[in-house]
Protein backbone atom coordinates (compact mmCIF):
# COMPACT_ATOMS: atom_id res chain seq x y z
CA UNK A 1 0.00 0.00 0.00
CA UNK A 2 1.29 3.24 -0.72
CA UNK A 3 0.24 7.29 0.19
CA UNK A 4 1.24 10.55 -1.60
CA UNK A 5 1.76 13.76 -0.23
CA UNK A 6 0.62 16.93 -1.87
CA UNK A 7 2.37 20.15 -1.35
CA UNK A 8 0.62 22.70 -3.48
CA UNK A 9 1.08 26.66 -4.05
CA UNK A 10 -2.59 27.95 -3.81
CA UNK A 11 -3.70 28.19 -7.27
CA UNK A 12 -1.16 25.81 -8.59
CA UNK A 13 -4.07 23.05 -9.44
CA UNK A 14 -2.87 20.50 -6.32
CA UNK A 15 -6.10 20.00 -4.98
CA UNK A 16 -7.50 19.44 -8.94
CA UNK A 17 -4.17 16.76 -8.76
CA UNK A 18 -4.94 15.42 -5.54
CA UNK A 19 -8.73 14.29 -7.09
CA UNK A 20 -7.59 12.64 -10.40
CA UNK A 21 -4.63 11.01 -9.06
CA UNK A 22 -7.76 9.52 -5.62
CA UNK A 23 -10.22 8.68 -9.07
CA UNK A 24 -7.20 6.52 -10.67
CA UNK A 25 -5.70 4.67 -7.80
CA UNK A 26 -8.93 4.36 -5.76
CA UNK A 27 -7.27 6.11 -3.09
CA UNK A 28 -8.93 8.30 -0.41
CA UNK A 29 -8.02 12.42 0.08
CA UNK A 30 -7.16 13.52 3.13
CA UNK A 31 -7.44 17.66 2.65
CA UNK A 32 -7.27 20.52 5.27
CA UNK A 33 -11.19 19.51 6.19
CA UNK A 34 -10.57 16.21 7.48
CA UNK A 35 -7.61 17.11 9.08
CA UNK A 36 -9.21 20.38 10.87
CA UNK A 37 -12.55 17.87 11.96
CA UNK A 38 -10.03 15.56 13.71
CA UNK A 39 -8.21 18.12 15.43
CA UNK A 40 -11.33 19.49 16.71
CA UNK A 41 -12.52 16.50 18.19
CA UNK A 42 -9.62 16.77 19.88
CA UNK A 43 -10.23 19.84 21.28
CA UNK A 44 -8.05 22.02 18.91
CA UNK A 45 -10.63 24.76 18.07
CA UNK A 46 -8.47 27.61 16.77
CA UNK A 47 -5.95 25.43 14.38
CA UNK A 48 -7.54 26.52 11.16
CA UNK A 49 -7.52 30.18 11.86
CA UNK A 50 -3.84 30.09 13.10
CA UNK A 51 -2.70 28.60 10.35
CA UNK A 52 -4.41 30.74 7.90
CA UNK A 53 -3.40 33.94 9.87
CA UNK A 54 -0.22 35.62 7.88
CA UNK A 55 2.62 35.69 9.24
CA UNK A 56 2.49 32.64 10.80
CA UNK A 57 2.52 30.20 13.68
CA UNK A 58 4.43 32.13 16.60
CA UNK A 59 3.07 35.29 16.79
CA UNK A 60 2.44 36.19 20.58
CA UNK A 61 -1.83 36.07 19.69
CA UNK A 62 -2.23 33.07 18.51
CA UNK A 63 -2.91 30.31 20.99
CA UNK A 64 -0.98 27.20 18.62
CA UNK A 65 1.89 25.49 21.05
CA UNK A 66 4.12 22.63 20.56
CA UNK A 67 1.14 20.66 21.82
CA UNK A 68 -0.59 21.51 19.27
CA UNK A 69 1.87 20.87 16.42
CA UNK A 70 3.05 17.61 17.65
CA UNK A 71 -0.80 16.59 17.74
CA UNK A 72 -1.20 17.64 14.14
CA UNK A 73 2.11 15.33 13.66
CA UNK A 74 0.04 12.84 14.99
CA UNK A 75 -3.19 13.27 13.20
CA UNK A 76 -1.30 13.35 9.69
CA UNK A 77 0.19 10.07 10.62
CA UNK A 78 -2.73 7.91 11.92
CA UNK A 79 -4.09 9.23 8.09
CA UNK A 80 -1.29 7.92 6.68
CA UNK A 81 -0.98 4.55 8.49
CA UNK A 82 -5.22 3.84 7.11
CA UNK A 83 -2.85 3.59 3.59
CA UNK A 84 -4.31 4.44 0.17
CA UNK A 85 -4.73 8.17 0.56
CA UNK A 86 -3.87 11.59 -0.40
CA UNK A 87 -2.96 14.10 2.22
CA UNK A 88 -3.04 17.61 0.45
CA UNK A 89 -1.39 20.13 2.46
CA UNK A 90 -0.43 20.83 6.18
CA UNK A 91 3.22 20.08 5.66
CA UNK A 92 2.07 16.15 5.26
CA UNK A 93 5.72 15.88 3.80
CA UNK A 94 7.68 16.21 6.88
CA UNK A 95 6.56 13.89 9.57
CA UNK A 96 6.18 11.14 6.80
CA UNK A 97 9.53 12.15 5.66
CA UNK A 98 11.42 8.80 5.41
CA UNK A 99 8.52 6.24 5.06
CA UNK A 100 9.70 3.77 1.85
CA UNK A 101 6.06 3.91 1.35
CA UNK A 102 5.17 7.50 0.32
CA UNK A 103 5.60 9.66 -2.55
CA UNK A 104 6.41 13.32 -1.55
CA UNK A 105 4.87 16.02 -4.65
CA UNK A 106 5.58 19.94 -4.82
CA UNK A 107 2.89 21.29 -6.85
CA UNK A 108 3.36 24.20 -8.15
CA UNK A 109 2.68 27.11 -11.24
CA UNK A 110 3.51 30.87 -12.04
CA UNK A 111 2.41 33.26 -9.93
CA UNK A 112 0.54 34.95 -12.72
CA UNK A 113 -1.50 31.79 -13.31
CA UNK A 114 -2.23 30.95 -10.06
CA UNK A 115 -3.92 34.52 -9.39
CA UNK A 116 -6.31 33.98 -12.67
CA UNK A 117 -7.01 30.45 -11.22
CA UNK A 118 -8.14 32.06 -7.83
CA UNK A 119 -9.97 34.78 -9.65
CA UNK A 120 -11.75 32.08 -11.38
CA UNK A 121 -12.34 29.79 -8.99
CA UNK A 122 -13.34 32.09 -6.17
CA UNK A 123 -15.01 34.79 -8.18
CA UNK A 124 -12.39 37.61 -7.07
CA UNK A 125 -12.92 40.61 -9.67
CA UNK A 126 -10.21 42.38 -8.91
CA UNK A 127 -6.61 41.01 -9.99
CA UNK A 128 -5.13 42.98 -6.85
CA UNK A 129 -7.17 41.35 -4.12
CA UNK A 130 -6.42 37.95 -6.22
CA UNK A 131 -2.59 38.80 -6.07
CA UNK A 132 -2.94 39.95 -2.09
CA UNK A 133 -4.51 36.56 -1.02
CA UNK A 134 -2.31 34.45 -2.72
CA UNK A 135 0.46 36.03 -1.09
CA UNK A 136 -1.00 36.03 1.99
CA UNK A 137 -1.08 32.22 1.72
CA UNK A 138 1.86 31.73 0.60
CA UNK A 139 3.78 33.77 3.59
CA UNK A 140 1.50 31.56 6.00
CA UNK A 141 2.49 28.02 4.12
CA UNK A 142 6.49 29.81 3.83
CA UNK A 143 6.02 30.54 7.73
CA UNK A 144 4.57 27.16 8.55
CA UNK A 145 7.78 25.15 7.33
CA UNK A 146 10.46 27.37 8.32
CA UNK A 147 9.26 27.94 11.92
CA UNK A 148 7.91 24.54 12.76
CA UNK A 149 10.01 22.23 10.71
CA UNK A 150 12.94 24.15 10.03
CA UNK A 151 12.90 24.39 6.30
CA UNK A 152 12.37 26.51 3.63
CA UNK A 153 9.12 26.02 1.26
CA UNK A 154 10.81 26.18 -1.67
CA UNK A 155 13.17 23.37 -1.29
CA UNK A 156 12.59 20.67 -3.31
CA UNK A 157 14.68 18.24 -1.96
CA UNK A 158 12.38 17.01 0.40
CA UNK A 159 10.45 16.05 -2.33
CA UNK A 160 10.53 13.18 -4.65
CA UNK A 161 8.71 14.91 -7.29
CA UNK A 162 8.57 19.08 -7.37
CA UNK A 163 6.58 20.44 -10.84
CA UNK A 164 5.14 23.11 -12.14
CA UNK A 165 1.72 21.71 -12.94
CA UNK A 166 0.40 24.13 -15.47
CA UNK A 167 3.44 22.87 -17.61
CA UNK A 168 2.78 19.29 -17.45
CA UNK A 169 -1.12 19.61 -17.27
CA UNK A 170 -2.45 17.73 -14.27
CA UNK A 171 -3.99 14.52 -16.52
CA UNK A 172 -0.66 13.45 -17.24
CA UNK A 173 0.91 14.13 -13.94
CA UNK A 174 -1.79 12.08 -12.22
CA UNK A 175 -1.34 9.48 -14.58
CA UNK A 176 1.85 9.43 -13.92
CA UNK A 177 1.96 9.49 -9.53
CA UNK A 178 -1.52 6.80 -9.69
CA UNK A 179 0.32 4.50 -11.61
CA UNK A 180 3.70 5.28 -9.48
CA UNK A 181 1.06 4.54 -6.17
CA UNK A 182 -0.47 1.56 -7.76
CA UNK A 183 3.38 0.61 -8.35
CA UNK A 184 4.26 0.59 -4.64
CA UNK A 185 0.96 -1.17 -3.72
CA UNK A 186 2.25 -4.02 -6.30
CA UNK A 187 5.46 -4.55 -4.94
CA UNK A 188 7.19 -5.79 -2.31
CA UNK A 189 6.85 -3.94 1.32
CA UNK A 190 9.11 -1.30 2.07
CA UNK A 191 10.53 0.02 4.89
CA UNK A 192 9.76 2.23 7.14
CA UNK A 193 6.53 1.57 6.52
CA UNK A 194 3.26 3.73 7.29
CA UNK A 195 1.48 0.32 8.35
CA UNK A 196 4.02 0.02 11.08
CA UNK A 197 3.21 3.44 12.51
CA UNK A 198 1.52 3.46 16.37
CA UNK A 199 -1.68 5.11 16.30
CA UNK A 200 -3.98 4.83 19.39
CA UNK A 201 -7.33 3.21 18.66
CA UNK A 202 -10.06 6.50 19.10
CA UNK A 203 -7.50 8.79 16.79
CA UNK A 204 -7.00 5.79 14.15
CA UNK A 205 -10.72 5.23 14.06
CA UNK A 206 -11.55 9.31 13.93
CA UNK A 207 -8.98 9.28 10.79
CA UNK A 208 -10.70 6.69 9.45
CA UNK A 209 -14.49 8.43 10.10
CA UNK A 210 -13.73 11.55 8.60
CA UNK A 211 -11.57 10.32 5.39
CA UNK A 212 -14.91 8.29 4.58
CA UNK A 213 -17.08 11.12 5.04
CA UNK A 214 -15.27 13.11 2.93
CA UNK A 215 -15.94 11.18 -0.30
CA UNK A 216 -19.47 13.03 -0.59
CA UNK A 217 -18.33 16.27 -0.59
CA UNK A 218 -16.25 18.69 -2.76
CA UNK A 219 -12.54 19.96 -1.95
CA UNK A 220 -11.18 23.71 -0.89
CA UNK A 221 -7.72 24.57 -2.30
Amino acid sequence: MAVLTISRDIGSGGIELARRIAELANYRIADKVVIERVMREYGFVNFERSYEAAGGFWNAEEELTERTLSFLDRVIRAIAKEDRVVIVGRGGFAPLAGFGDVIHVRATAPFAVRVDRIMSEQGIPSRAEAEKLVQKRDKARRGFVSRYYGTHWEDASHFDLAVNVDAFGVGPLADLLAESALNLDRGPKRTPSVKDIEVDSILSEAARKRLDENQERGFDD
